[in-house]
């Protein structure tokens, strides 16, 4: 598989599936549009991190671009993600709602931060999947959409998501290119035609043999 695959496109928008390391910026489209030469036009409508993998997706017009954007903001799209988390989650369904802000100290990272003090509210439902050997593999459907979000709010509880170098203090026993976040699946009602739209994609290699070695080490 290639860092970036088009995995649904029509003449709106794309939506492409991107390993880990790679980030979602100007650099992406020019990427984008070096292997699939017949797309002319692209814009970023949402953002998820440099080391999350999974499903992006990008306008092909001005339009559309307003349309994504006005339903992100708006909530109108769900988005699930999967982890595998230290430890094990006992509750099988829960909600994390913790405001989230910017580390004075580290500006590159997000903390636990009151709205008074300059936090955003953040709000994350997840659902255990499997829980393995020390180990827990979530769904994780963020409400809000606040930088670093996911992974602020399972360090919170304290079930960092394994090979996270800024938010767990174990990620370098995992000896992992990136950690293990996915962006799933994400569904919406297409700008155009109005269907839904229902994208999933499958887990990376990296991600499903951690999946598979944790899995084993229970049995």
């Amino acid at each position: 598989m290639n860092t970036v695959n088009i995995i649904y496109e029509d003449k709106y928008f794309i939506a492409i599936y991107k390993e880990s390391g790679i980030e979602v910026d100007d650099n992406l489209i020019k990427l984008i549009k070096k292997e699939n030469q017949k797309i002319e036009n692209l814009y970023l409508v949402h953002r998820i991190d440099k080391f999350t993998s999974g499903i992006v997706l990008l306008a092909r017009e001005e339009n559309t671009k307003k349309y994504f954007e006005d339903a992100f903001k708006n909530r109108n799209i769900n988005k699930i993600y999967h982890a595998i988390v230290e430890g094990i989650i006992k509750n099988n369904r829960g909600t994390i709602d913790i405001s989230i802000g910017k580390d004075k100290k580290n500006p590159n990272k997000r903390i636990p931060l009151k709205v008074k003090e300059g936090g955003e509210n953040a709000i994350t439902n997840y659902k255990v999947l499997k829980r393995l050997k020390g180990h827990t593999l979530l769904e994780l459907n963020p409400i809000t959409g606040r930088t670093h979000q996911i992974r602020v709010h399972l360090s919170y509880i304290g079930h960092s998501i394994i090979g996270d170098k800024i938010y767990s203090k174990n990620a370098k026993i995992y000896k992992m290119k990136g950690f293990a976040l996915i962006s799933k699946e994400i569904h919406f009602i297409h700008p155009i035609t109005k269907k839904n739209i229902d994208i999933i994609v499958n887990y990376n290699n990296e991600f499903l043999s951690r999946l598979k070695l944790l899995d084993n080490a229970k049995n």
